[in-house]
């Protein structure tokens, strides 16, 4: 199979705008998480599937609204293909969730579809799978660097 720079390109793009939706998810920007979606988006999540912008957001001020104190996602295995005019970008992601009394991991993938509007790739259609959610012990911010006095 031969891979074109337009192709690099096109993947390139795609996994940005995953990574960029993964960064305003965990700090709650609901503005970057606007610009990053069309107005008619599609979000299933498991077997439910919500419509529009307003929807998707209601999600992430849900989370906001949650007593998880921070929260960091990390995703890989990205794989981008062409699809019905827009790019399918699909990828495992692991969304480590730290709240007061608990930690939790949620191991899940992703199957998003992209549009380009205006030179920018924007989410038509997100899809949130979860596999599995592992329960942790309570995690602590406390850290002492290396080398310190009190190390």
């Amino acid at each position: 199979m031969t891979t074109t720079l337009a192709t690099q390109d096109l993947a390139h793009r795609a996994q940005q705008a995953l990574y960029r939706y993964a960064w305003a998810a965990d700090a709650g920007d609901l503005d970057t998480l606007r610009g990053l979606a069309m107005e008619d988006i599609n979000v299933t999540q498991t077997t439910e599937t919500k419509h529009g912008i307003e929807e998707f957001l209601d999600i992430y001020r849900a989370f906001a609204a949650s007593d998880t104190e921070v929260s960091r996602h990390a995703v890989t295995n990205t794989l981008v293909s062409e699809e019905d005019g827009g790019v399918r970008i699909d990828a495992y992601f692991e969304a480590t969730l730290f709240n007061a009394d608990s930690t939790s991991r949620i191991f899940g993938r992703y199957s998003d579809s992209l549009v380009e509007v205006d030179g920018e790739l924007k989410l038509a259609h997100k899809r949130i799978l979860v596999d599995r959610v592992m329960a942790l012990p309570v995690a602590t911010s406390a850290f002492v660097p290396y080398g310190s006095a009190s190390s």
